[in-house]
């Protein structure tokens, strides 16, 4: 079982490399490789660009927070479901037009709320806490505790997008 000083470090962790990952990519944050940039509705995320790799995690699992609100909301006993849509990049016209800052504050928000969450949980709240989450495209319906957000959606999904992000700086040559 984590303890709330390592799950903090995730946090931090992830935050860091993220914005490490976007210093510099004001001008290039709808490149694609092999693509205009556009953005569809979802997909694997094989072909993404910065910014539908952001406003995935950004929204992901829930479109009103992301992982932090989820994880707010279950550490606090405030969230009994959760539903999980995967594979959507979450891009609206707004989003298309945002710059640089705003991409990166909405992506620190997701993380900065998931931080003051676990920053005031109870460390046995972490395994004790859960929410029923639903992931319907997949058929998987099943108890999941704040531990679990924290290891699936931070740690393992944040980091393997975020990963995706350093190989798009690198097709950048960044």
């Amino acid at each position: 079982m984590a303890t709330r000083a390592e799950n903090l470090a995730v946090v931090r962790r992830l935050r860091e490399e993220l914005t490490s990952l976007l210093d510099g990519m004001d001008y290039c944050l709808d490149w694609k490789e092999g693509g205009d940039g556009d953005a569809g509705g979802g997909n694997d995320g094989a072909e993404w660009c910065a910014r539908e790799i952001i406003y995935h995690l950004v929204d992901t699992p829930d479109q009103d927070g992301g992982a932090g609100s989820v994880i707010a909301g279950v550490l606090a006993g405030t969230r009994a479901e959760v539903t999980i849509l995967p594979d959507a990049n979450n891009i609206t016209p707004a989003r298309r037009a945002a710059d640089i800052d705003a991409v990166r504050a909405a992506a620190l928000g997701v993380l900065q709320q998931a931080e003051d969450a676990i920053a005031a949980a109870a460390e046995g709240d972490f395994e004790r806490r859960t929410a029923f989450t639903h992931l319907p495209a997949r058929g998987i319906h099943e108890t999941r505790t704040a531990q679990s957000f924290i290891d699936g959606t931070l740690a393992r999904h944040w980091g393997e997008h975020l990963a995706q992000l350093r190989g798009v700086r690198a097709a950048l040559g960044m």
